[in-house]
């Protein structure tokens, strides 16, 4: 396992690979609600694994392309965003995060 001291190097070699106009968009940008989508999704059994917000950083193709599988399982279509707001779709109308939530809810448990 990695020490505190390492992650931290790994976390700021990535964060100079990204352009200024990037690294003022993480901040209010969404990796974190797609780390937060992933773990929702894990929960109900819809993804294999979920991502903390820095997984979600490093691995963003991938763990992007999870989070809207795993959405997809739902019936939910997800555009995830590492700078904007996730967009969610069901039944082809655009509907809040809090509405593509709830119909998780009403179709899966909880089983993590």
């Amino acid at each position: 396992m990695a020490t505190r001291e390492e992650n931290l190097k790994k976390i700021n070699y990535e964060l100079e690979q990204l352009s200024d106009e990037e690294l003022e968009n993480i901040a209010g940008g969404n990796f974190e609600q797609t780390a937060d989508d992933s773990q929702f999704l894990y929960k109900h059994g819809l993804v294999d694994d979920w991502h903390g917000f820095n997984g979600t950083v490093f691995k963003w193709k991938s763990v992007s392309r999870e989070v809207d599988d795993g959405w997809a399982k739902a019936g939910i279509t997800c555009c995830t965003s590492p700078f904007n707001a996730n967009k969610y779709w069901h039944g082809g109308k655009e509907i809040s995060r809090d509405e593509a939530i709830k119909i998780v809810e009403s179709k899966f448990k909880k089983i993590h």
